[in-house]
């Protein structure tokens, strides 16, 4: 990937050292542990952040990694299912609000990823997790909308892969995709729409792979003249 997107290989290859060290050390201790699977896990999505930053950079369009460990994502130290716990709102706020006004870039951040509050060790967030990562700093920053991209044209009337003209719902309120989530939708867990929901922040479902289609908004309330969008 690194070779077709003409990219320095040297974005990766101190992480791929790493990994397979890392990986000689789990075939020889013969245990993996729960922090030491976390860890293992975060290597796929610092590498592919670090990608897509440098292709985003090689294209004209000014990008900046972050992994979400060190930018103030502070959770429980439940390993594999993390807990975002409240200091990370600020922390996260303020990092990114200082880089973009010192030097704006686009931030491109690590999903699921989070720093144990008394271990310091990586922590994986579970099921949900890139949502709600997205989700935090959206709650964090302050926004008028978050935009969650899906392989589908957002919530769903029914699973689609069992009846093909299912249709997406245009608007839901979180109390009503929480409830579809409990009774077996995959595109949104209602955990990941905590944060969201806390700040009174519009979740807008998208489909990456049609994005003209408008999708799924969900909002508090059914009250749409307060949604505002923003591009």
């Amino acid at each position: 990937t690194v070779k077709e997107l003409e990219i320095d290989p040297s974005v990766v290859s101190s992480f791929l050292e790493e990994l397979e060290q890392l990986l000689k050390g789990i075939a020889m201790m013969k245990e993996l542990t729960l922090r030491t699977r976390d860890y293992l896990v975060s290597f796929g999505e610092c590498l592919s952040t670090r990608i897509f930053a440098a292709y985003l950079n090689k294209i004209g369009v000014k990008a900046r990694q972050y992994d979400a460990f060190e930018i103030g994502f502070i959770t429980t130290d439940d390993f594999t299912n993390g807990d975002i716990l409240e200091a990370t709102y600020p922390a996260v706020a303020k990092r990114l609000y200082d880089d973009w006004m010192h030097d704006p870039a686009v931030p491109v951040v690590t999903g699921f990823l989070g720093k144990g509050w008394k271990t310091c060790a990586v922590t994986t967030l579970g099921r949900g997790g890139s949502d709600l990562t997205a989700t935090t700093i959206g709650k964090a920053l302050g926004l008028q909308e978050i935009q969650v991209w899906k392989d589908v044209d957002g919530v769903l009337t029914c699973d689609p892969t069992i009846y093909k003209r299912a249709t997406p719902v245009p608007y839901l309120t979180f109390d009503e995709a929480a409830e579809l989530a409990y009774f077996g939708a995959q595109v949104l867990h209602p955990q990941s729409m905590r944060p969201a929901r806390e700040g009174g922040i519009p979740v807008r479902v998208k489909n990456s792979y049609n994005p003209k289609a408008p999708g799924t908004i969900i909002t508090k309330t059914r009250d749409m003249t307060k949604v505002y969008r923003i591009s």
